[in-house]
């Protein structure tokens, strides 16, 4: 790798030395060449591209893996996936074995939707070098998404042996052991441990938040404010703050936590429902609640049948009969059968005889 930093360094330098070099007429004559003449010059010529310096390296030499890894990589990232998967294949050809170029290219099927693909590459990857972390953790990570845990749980294990401080793998196996063995305090364990070797990882604080709050714990709130301190925007984080407070009754901070939310979000249209929510059950106070209903559907007009009897709800209590059976209408046309909108319908036909 030194080698060819090195033979691209030197490229790099030698190409800024010509570019920027004069001609030996215009140090002469220190005048600007004439237009027409530039113009003529050029006339019927294509200006060609500028070469990347990975691409100069593989000119001279074709066969560098490094340089193909790197350059297939830089493509890979940048969503150039056929010029990618043809310096995958190419070292490929040289190299089966290269750990680095399975990685990558298991990545690449995963982005085209080869899931298959992805796994025996992976699974070639981890076969080949005992040492290769995060193929087994890509494997972990694809096994976990289709719910067969054994081996998501053998290939995590595998790549804690390795490195015991691999955040990532703590949190997988975290989630294996949270919905395959369910176990949720041997899997918090994990979690945590996730949060503790890396402490600004985002996805392990979330995940501690949630599983904490699911449990009732007070404790899930620090695990939220600790991501918000990383990234204060998050109004999905706001929102499970809202439900965590709303679940132990805390009215006051569910309502600061939801509106903090919408804030950030204007088409919130959970926290716009869950504030409907509490103001009618909690607070009575049907005006507002109505107003959030709609801001509710205002935001996801479609399949939200709930924020449609929430304000049909709402209207009833303030005697608006006819926009309430319409809600309630509206609430069983996006989800027939809907028991508390057929209620509501059944109701306000009874008053209507």
């Amino acid at each position: 790798m030194n080698r060819l930093l090195h033979l691209v360094s030197g490229l790099i330098i030698l190409c800024l030395v010509s570019c920027n070099s004069p001609s030996d007429n215009s140090s002469d004559s220190g005048q600007k060449p004439d237009r027409e003449e530039a113009d003529r010059a050029t006339e019927g010529r294509i200006a060609p591209q500028r070469k990347d310096s990975l691409d100069i390296v593989l000119e001279q030499e074709p066969n560098n893996t490094e340089a193909l890894l790197m350059r297939g990589r830089s493509r890979l990232k940048r969503g150039d996936l056929q010029n990618a998967l043809f310096d995958f294949q190419r070292i490929k050809a040289i190299d089966s074995n290269n750990t680095g170029m399975l990685l990558s290219l298991g990545e690449l099927y995963m982005r085209r939707n080869q899931s298959r693909q992805a796994k025996n590459v992976w699974q070639n990857c981890a076969n080949v070098d005992p040492q290769a972390v995060d193929c087994r953790i890509n494997l972990g990570r694809l096994y976990t998404s289709i719910q067969d845990y054994k081996p998501a749980l053998e290939y995590l294990n595998q790549a804690i042996d390795i490195d015991p401080y691999n955040a990532e793998a703590h949190l997988l196996k975290g989630l294996v052991i949270r919905d395959g063995v369910r176990d949720t305090s041997l899997a918090l364990s994990f979690v945590q441990k996730a949060t503790e070797l890396d402490q600004n990882y985002i996805d392990a604080l979330d995940l501690m938040g949630v599983m904490l709050s699911n449990q009732g714990d007070t404790l899930a709130p620090y695990y939220y404010q600790r991501i918000l301190d990383i990234e204060p925007d998050r109004s999905d984080i706001y929102y499970k703050l809202g439900v965590h407070y709303m679940d132990l009754d805390e009215i006051n901070k569910a309502l600061e936590s939801y509106t903090k939310a919408v804030s950030l979000n204007p088409y919130d249209a959970d926290s716009y429902y869950n504030l409907g929510y509490i103001f009618t059950v909690s607070l009575k106070d049907f005006r507002e609640a109505r107003d959030y209903f709609t801001k509710s559907i205002n935001a996801r007009p479609e399949q939200n049948y709930k924020a449609y009897y929430g304000r049909g709800y709402a209207y009833e209590m303030l005697g608006d009969v006819i926009n309430a059976k319409k809600d309630y209408v509206k609430a069983v046309e996006l989800l027939p059968l809907y028991q508390p909108a057929m209620e509501g319908i059944a109701r306000i036909n009874a008053k209507s005889k």
